[in-house]
């Protein structure tokens, strides 16, 4: 008759602890509730973009500015390069515009520092859709025929800076080309609003093109952005 093997229970074991009168330490573990869970589903997120908030705010404070441009000898009469760009991504891309055209160009300016602040400021104005006061460097625009309009993508549509300039810019019979730049995507909505407050100061958007310049945590390198303008170009 065979013999039954003796399988001993295992039961959780107290430990006791070295210090005295101390309770005993249990090795069971307990399992995560799901008020606990839910608080760590709740929170993931908003640590997520919490450090991509962070890491875009450093990166653009350590961005390396795109050399100065200027037109060689008489400039384009018939396009001309507007810009905003608050790290130096979408000036690099401008100017690059500006250079394969031989075109005049004109930066905006707003008050979107460089630092948290400055961050929050853009992406808390890009949700309200707020048209910010801007300063616009001087350019002739009444012989153009084509205006390229160069800008990053905040909440995935071009920066408010560029929509204060279109507000203010007699556009009657120009045709429009609009770059933007980010690290997501862009809003096709957004895109045909804009081209609707193009058509409101008289101009048309013949054309949008995006420049993903990489992800949060990993980006092209100049040289790579600058021959996708290129190709953009041809």
């Amino acid at each position: 008759m065979p013999t039954a093997s003796y399988r001993p229970h295992l039961h959780s074991i107290p430990i006791q602890s070295d210090v005295p009168g101390a309770l005993p330490i249990s090795t069971s573990r307990r399992p995560m509730n799901r008020r606990q869970s839910m608080t760590i589903l709740v929170l993931a997120p908003v640590l997520l973009g919490v450090s991509a908030f962070v890491t875009m705010a450093v990166k653009d404070q350590s961005y390396a500015p795109s050399p100065e441009y200027a037109p060689a000898g008489e400039p384009s009469r018939q396009d001309a390069v507007v810009y905003y760009s608050r790290s130096g991504h979408s000036e690099a891309v401008a100017r690059e515009i500006g250079r394969l055209l031989n075109a005049p160009i004109a930066r905006i300016v707003s008050d979107y520092s460089l630092s948290l602040t400055g961050q929050g400021k853009a992406l808390s104005d890009a949700s309200d859709k707020a048209l910010p006061s801007i300063e616009v460097e001087s350019i002739d625009l009444r012989p153009v025929q084509r205006l390229y309009l160069v800008s990053p993508t905040w909440l995935f549509r071009p920066a408010t800076p560029l929509w204060s300039y279109v507000e203010q810019t007699d556009m009657t019979g120009k045709k429009v080309v609009l770059f933007t730049t980010g690290n997501s995507r862009f809003e096709q909505s957004e895109i045909d609003a804009f081209a609707e407050r193009v058509e409101a100061r008289g101009g048309k958007l013949v054309r949008h093109v995006f420049l993903r310049r990489g992800r949060i945590y990993w980006q092209k390198n100049r040289e790579e952005l600058l021959e996708e303008v290129r190709a953009n170009m041809a």
